[in-house]
């Protein structure tokens, strides 16, 4: 039995979480809520900083800044306030503090749906208590909000980011890449990769034999990072293989996130560490592995996308079908 009223207009409201990874993980959060009302907007609330990348989700009708973590509670009542009277029925709070849920309260939604956190009792009317037994991976936890407590998951059915063709174009002539090899996307950084797959994750030395064999089968590679792993991508690529180096075109730190979605979307397959570009690249529709040197028994962030662990010698046989 339902717990609340379903109110058959209006608006549905989003607050994602404030980084990268989570805000990925969210998508199929945002597929079950369309899915169980189709009929109704679902728009959106993140960080200025992430904007650029969830206005790909083809689920989002529209988008709204959320006040950035660290601003005081007065920008987060100022925000619920701005809310007031656009038509919003229902509201999730995905990300897990106190200043958060103060929006939709203070917007007058009347069904408010988030897991239990400090001095969220008054805000929130659908209060959640987070089942790591029964949802061990965080993108289940962020699905169970938009069904009924103890409703089954339904199958997760992925939906690609959306592409900017006129960008795409853009960017292929402004980094002049060549596009007659087939394209495998590699994004090697360890950076906020959880500790645990860190743990089991290939080495350089393991990894660039495949590498070198995939490139031998005619793949060129382009590297993803982001500004804050240059340092780690730059020594990567100083002890690298020199054959090896001279086949990688390194766009680390060139691109913001809406423009990695329009050049990962040309790739046919990526190979990742578990972060936050492996679950990019799952968005775009790629079939992502996880290079590691023996099968590790945790879920890793990226898996419950779709990801699949692959043992570092097996790397170019798997993507053998791709090619």
């Amino acid at each position: 039995m339902p717990r609340f009223k379903r109110i058959k207009s209006g608006r549905n409201l989003v607050l994602l979480p404030g980084s990268v990874e989570k805000v990925l993980l969210a998508q199929a959060f945002l597929n079950d809520v369309r899915a169980r009302y189709p009929k109704q907007a679902l728009d959106v609330m993140t960080p200025m900083g992430l904007t650029n990348l969830v206005k790909r989700f083809p689920q989002v009708d529209e988008l709204w800044n959320m006040p950035e973590p660290n601003m005081g509670v007065k920008v987060f009542w100022n925000a619920g306030i701005t809310l007031q009277g656009k038509d919003y029925d229902r509201a999730w709070v995905l990300p897990e503090r106190f200043k958060p849920a103060l929006i939709p309260a203070l917007a007058n939604i009347p069904e408010r749906t988030g897991y239990r956190g400090l001095y969220r009792y008054a805000l929130l009317m659908d209060i959640r208590l987070a089942r790591k037994d029964l949802h061990p991976h965080l993108v289940d936890r962020y699905r169970a909000l938009a069904w009924d407590i103890g409703e089954p998951l339904p199958d997760y059915q992925p939906v690609k980011l959306k592409v900017d063709k006129e960008q795409q174009a853009a960017l292929i002539q402004q980094h002049q890449l060549n596009l007659d090899k087939p394209i495998l996307a590699w994004s090697p950084s360890t950076r906020n990769v959880p500790k645990t797959s860190l743990s089991s994750a290939a080495s350089l030395e393991q990894i660039e034999t495949q590498l070198l064999q995939a490139v031998e089968k005619g793949w060129q590679i382009w590297l993803f990072g982001s500004r804050h792993e240059l340092l780690e991508i730059a020594e990567l690529i100083a002890q690298m293989n020199t054959q090896l180096a001279a086949s990688v075109t390194v766009l680390a730190g060139l691109l913001s996130w809406d423009e990695v979605v329009d050049l990962m979307a040309l790739a046919k397959a990526q190979v990742a560490q578990d972060n936050a570009l492996a679950l990019l690249g799952l968005s775009c529709g790629l079939p992502t592995y996880l290079a590691v040197a023996e099968t590790p028994k945790h879920l890793g962030q990226a898996t419950g996308l779709g990801a699949e662990w692959v043992k570092v010698d097996q790397l170019a046989a798997s993507l053998i079908p791709w090619y």
